[in-house]
């Protein structure tokens, strides 16, 4: 019977400890990939302006990977799981793989148009709050600005 209560109270402080720690856990696991979308959305305006010569294909395709990562499907269960916590919990990985699909979504548009329709303010708020739970300060792009 004292096992069981041992290891009853074990689960229940490692689901602390993830209710805990999911957001310094999930930065940890996404920073990098954050930043390398970061790189790619300069990348897409630098070729906006004529000074970068790879297709939106390539950029699209190198975005997708990225997005993939950060939307990795057993990481948003496990974050979705965090609803149970006591105290609230920030979605991060679902945050960040929502703006990670709309830069996608706008390499789509630009590889298909070279004046694509878009909510530039839409993404550009969605990308902000992702950058700044990851801590990184948010980029100024052709891809963000309006006119």
């Amino acid at each position: 019977m004292l096992s069981i209560i041992c290891i009853t109270f074990l689960a229940h402080d490692a689901s602390a400890a993830d209710c805990r720690w999911f957001g310094r856990d999930a930065q940890k696991a996404i920073k990098s990939h954050v930043a390398a979308l970061q790189r790619l959305e300069f990348e897409a305006s630098d070729r906006l302006k004529g000074l970068d010569s790879r297709p939106f294909d390539f950029l699209t395709g190198e975005a997708r990977k990225t997005a993939a990562i950060i939307a990795d499907p057993a990481a948003l269960k496990d974050e979705e799981d965090l609803e149970r916590c006591r105290n609230s919990t920030t979605p991060i990985r679902k945050i960040c793989s929502g703006a990670a699909q709309a830069l996608v979504d706008i390499h789509d548009k630009h590889a298909a148009n070279q004046k694509p329709d878009y909510d530039k303010p839409q993404y550009a708020a969605a990308m902000e709050r992702c950058e700044k739970l990851m801590g990184l300060k948010a980029l100024t792009s052709v891809i963000r600005r309006n006119g």
